[in-house]
């Protein structure tokens, strides 16, 4: 990641948290279906959403959109887990009892038939990720200050380490990832603390009412030579905070680089000069959403207020 990109990672971030309804786009005029599924390397086989797109013109309403009653399945190989509707909440869709854990570099497959309609899309996930090791620099002369902890060493005792105690705007936090087959990758910064604190007042002015700024992620990121440097400009709160990273498949990253919220800030770092999308690239048939894949790796620090 090239020095002048982490203010616009920041800039252009987006909530970790999907809001319902984020994954229309632009709003078509008939009724389709709207899926939002997203599998995670070495995690279990997850939940999932299956809704109607609206009119503009109607109120979003989530038990009026959920779809209740389709047939939901998602296969690898031979083997098909289907899916069952959650009576309380109309749309979500959940796993069978004891699912397996998605497996790296394989092809997985989603169908959904309801009311003589089908939605189908497919996704191979890409290899297991690894931070290697996470430093604090200096930002002037690339001088590593020290190697942080990581959670293979010390499990949650990282944030006890002195090394990962990171003083507020001192250094610069390089994450050196192990070498992984990835369309593309995404970090997001995760505050822990309950009740934390905010680490600077201007930086409300970069988010939205509805964002939760604790959960912050960033579009694709430029990662040069197995680095990503998270930026302290995308630091909210002081306290307990974990940086995780997200190496992507072709579905997510399409989708990453090309949704609304992002085109409205000037564009995701993975997008290219000139790209003005009118809605998101899918990766499904017959309907709308993303059916993706990822793996993911963390650092785990506690933020420290300067006097």
């Amino acid at each position: 990641m090239m020095r002048c990109l982490p203010l616009l990672l920041c800039l252009a971030a987006c909530s970790a948290d999907r809001q319902p309804g984020s994954l229309f786009g632009s709003v078509e005029e008939d009724s389709e279906l709207v899926v939002d599924a997203l599998l995670l390397v070495d995690q279990h086989l997850p939940e999932l959403y299956v809704r109607r797109s609206l009119a503009a013109d109607i109120a979003y309403d989530r038990t009026a959109t959920g779809v209740a009653d389709a047939r939901v399945r998602i296969l690898q190989g031979d083997r098909v887990f289907e899916y069952a509707p959650d009576t309380e909440e109309p749309g979500r869709y959940l796993p069978p009892p004891d699912p397996p854990r998605v497996e790296p570099r394989t092809e997985y497959r989603l169908e959904v038939e309801v009311g003589g309609q089908s939605l189908w899309g497919r996704t191979t996930t890409p290899d297991r990720l690894r931070v290697r090791q996470a430093v604090l620099i200096d930002w002037e002369t690339g001088e590593v200050l020290r190697t942080l902890k990581s959670f293979a060493e010390a499990g949650d005792g990282v944030y006890d380490a002195p090394e990962n105690q990171l003083l507020y705007l001192e250094g610069v936090l390089e994450i050196h990832l192990e070498a992984a087959e990835a369309a593309g990758y995404q970090a997001g910064i995760f505050s822990l603390d309950e009740s934390p604190e905010k680490v600077n007042e201007d930086l409300d002015e970069f988010y939205d009412d509805d964002e939760d700024p604790s959960r912050n992620e960033s579009p694709p990121l430029a990662v040069t030579e197995g680095i990503v440097r998270w930026p302290w400009f995308a630091v909210y709160y002081t306290g307990r905070s974990m940086v995780k990273v997200y190496a992507l498949d072709q579905n997510w990253f399409d989708y990453a680089r090309t949704n609304a919220d992002q085109q409205e800030q000037g564009g995701g770092a993975g997008g290219l000069a000139g790209d003005n999308f009118e809605r998101p690239l899918f990766s499904v048939e017959g309907g709308l959403g993303l059916f993706g894949s990822a793996s993911a790796d963390s650092v785990g620090f506690v933020v420290v207020p300067r006097e």
